[in-house]
Order: structure tokens, then sequence, then C-alpha cells
């Protein structure tokens, strides 16, 4: 279906943009309003990544562009800076392309350019991550710095003024906007960072990255993986690397992950039993699954709803509700129920007409399709590479 939308400014077109993007990530498409609670574990366990980011290196490249942004070098008016960031944004690309395609942001669009930049897709994982100090946009940022150079310039002028009194001095520096130091990057930047510039990160990046997830994300799996130097090359899901390393980590990480699992088990019967409505019981891989889980649909959807809505801050009262009816209906064996709650949750959130559930049939040419939210792993893919991207890097 077409999707229209009226923009006033690029940080509404960015917003807009970031929920369309979400439609197309295989496996993404929430069919049924679920992924708030998903989402909110993957904020948990690995803070400040997206299922779009690529490579480990743009939590890098992104601040060197945006810093030399801030201190004047792409000059003083706000759409000027803007563009000029955009520009060198797609630059970078032109060189990496050159050394490796393998998560390059828009190399598959080598003529044209991206609808969401590599600032875009990175900047909240850099504040996340103690990178940018602030809690601004890219846009509040930089409009920020051009007031920052400005007073700066006023300050250094008023400074001159030799017989001021000492209170006057005081009252000029309270407050003062031109103290503030908007990045935090180490002695990761050097001006001449587009040399050679890669998309592996450099041993001293790979470092200041580590220390930057571990101090300020310190109670995520995220921080824990790489404080420990878990290789995650066996461990093909989240739920493969948190049965494993469930003794080492902490009570309250474990006890999180445990509620993940089970929440996971419980969506897998609601997935399973959606597709079955949508195909009409034709879909082979949704009878499989249904095969295996009617065995024992009442462990399986065993998980403690309440403690996670208290957990992540679940305020959705339509979703609680839904959750835990199918769940009462689960452990009741009324599949009858379980099918007609799924149903009225799709109806519900985008009415009769877009409701797969309202038009059953429609889709038995593609009975080997799986369709919605399969298997949440909680970011753990995304997370996965740049972690592997920060571990290789540091033993070079």
């Amino acid at each position: 279906m077409p999707i229209g939308w009226i923009d006033f400014s690029k940080d509404e077109r960015n917003k807009v943009l970031n929920v369309i993007h979400l439609l197309d990530e295989p496996g993404a498409v929430d069919e049924l309003g679920i992924g708030a609670v998903r989402d909110a574990f993957a904020d948990l366990f690995f803070p400040g990544t997206s299922t779009v980011q690529t490579r480990a290196k743009y939590f890098l490249i992104v601040p060197y562009v945006l810093m030399e942004a801030g201190s004047g070098k792409y000059g003083s008016d706000l759409n000027t800076i803007l563009r000029k960031i955009d520009n060198e944004e797609r630059s970078c690309r032109d060189i990496l392309i050159k050394t490796s395609n393998d998560g390059v942001i828009g190399s598959l669009v080598p003529r044209s350019w991206v609808l969401r930049t590599p600032s875009n897709i990175y900047w909240n994982g850099i504040k996340r991550m103690g990178i940018f100090k602030e809690d601004l946009s890219v846009k509040e940022y930089i409009h920020q710095s051009i007031i920052q150079r400005s007073l700066k310039k006023a300050k250094e002028y008023g400074n001159r003024e030799k017989d001021a009194e000492e209170n006057e001095k005081d009252d000029i520096d309270a407050g003062d906007i031109t103290s503030i130091q908007f990045w935090s990057l180490g002695d990761t930047y050097h001006s001449n960072w587009r040399e050679k510039l890669t998309i592996e990160l450099l041993p001293e990046e790979a470092a200041f990255l580590k220390s930057q997830i571990i101090t300020n994300q310190r109670s995520s799996l995220f921080a824990f993986i790489l404080k420990n130097n878990i290789s995650l090359d066996k461990y093909g899901s989240f739920g493969a690397l948190s049965e494993d390393i469930k003794d080492a980590v902490d009570p309250d990480l474990r006890y999180m992950m445990g509620l993940a699992n089970d929440f996971n088990n419980l969506v897998s019967i609601i997935t399973t039993r959606y597709n079955l409505i949508v195909f009409d019981g034709q879909n082979e891989r949704a009878r499989e699954n249904w095969a295996i889980l009617s065995k024992d649909l009442k462990r399986r959807s065993e998980v403690d709803l309440k403690a996670i809505f208290n957990r992540l801050s679940i305020r959705n009262v339509k979703l609680k509700t839904f959750l835990l009816r199918i769940q009462e209906a689960i452990q009741a064996g009324d599949i009858a129920a379980v099918d007609d709650l799924i149903i009225k949750r799709e109806v519900a959130l985008k009415g009769a007409k877009r409701a797969k559930t309202s038009r059953v049939g429609e889709y038995k040419e593609q009975s080997t399709s799986w369709i919605g939210i399969d298997i949440l792993d909680y970011r753990y893919t995304p997370a996965k590479r740049i972690i592997k991207d920060i571990m290789n890097a540091e033993v070079v």
C-alpha cells in the first residue's frame, strides 16, 4: 500500500523514515504490535544498536565528520553545514567502497545516496556510548555549536577590556555555553583520518569503543561480552548465547535474559497460530512448528508478563491486555479463543481491510514464506557484527 506524508523539516522526515525502514527488515514486520516488548528488551541488552547498523566503524566516522562540522570547518550557516555533513558522509562511502563493500552504507546505490544516512542511523548509539555527551539531535548540536563559536568570539573580544572588575568577569563566565565539551573521542581523532580510511577499526579505535561501551553500559549484555572477550562465532542466536553464559552474568541480567527467552516462547506460539490463520492451515513451516509447540503449550507459555511490563516500563494497555488474555487462553488450551484474540488484535491495529487475517486464502501461493515476526533475537545479530569488529581489530 502506498504511504505518503507531509514533512515540514528534515528531523520530521527522518522520524518517518525510521519507522518505514523497519518494515524492510527481514522478520521485523510487527503484524500484532508485539515489537514494543522486543525493542525494550533489545535496548536493555544491546543499548545504542539498531537493526540497520552495519559496522562498528560508523560509531567513529560519524563523530569525526560532526566534530569537524561543529568546529566551524564547514562554515557558520546551519543549512550549509547540514548539507556539507551529508556530502561528507557520501564522500566517505565513495572512499570505503574502493576497499570493501561489506557493510558500507550506500554501497548498493553508488550513483545516488541513501535516505537514511550514517549520522541518522548511528546517532542514538553515539549518545548511548557517551561519545557525544549532550541529549541533542544532530541539527540541535550544529545550532548550539554555531552559537558557541559566536559567543566565544564575543567573549574573547570582551576579555580584552583589562579594566573589567573581577566580579564582572565572573558574571560573564557564569553558565558559559562556550565551556561545553560535546565530544569524548579519546585519542582516536586525527585531522588526516580520511587518508587510508577503511571500514575496519584501527586497534586504538577498537580499544576506545570497547572502553566506552563497558563504562557507559556496564549492566548490559553488550558490555559483559566485550569485558569478558566472549567469542560469538559459536552462538547463532540470542537464545543459544544466553543459555550458555547465564551462570556467569550477574543475577539481574540473568533474570532478564530468562524473561526474554520465556517471552520468545510465548511469541512463537502466537506467530505460529497467526501464520496458520493467514495461510488457512496451508503453511508447511507453521504446521511443523505447531506439531511441536502444541505438545507442550502450558509450559511453553509460562512467562511472567507482569514482571516484563514492570521491568521494561511497558505502558501500552491494549498490548498488555492482549498478551495477558492470549497467555490465559493458551494455558487453558482454548485454541479457538487464541485465534479469535489474534484476529481481533490485528483488526484493531490495522482495520479490517488491511488485516491479513481478514483475507484468508489470498496468501496460499506464498505458503512457503513466513509473515511477521519470527524468532526474536533482541538485536543480537547487528550487535554481534559490531562486537566482532571490535574484537577483531583489538588483536591486530
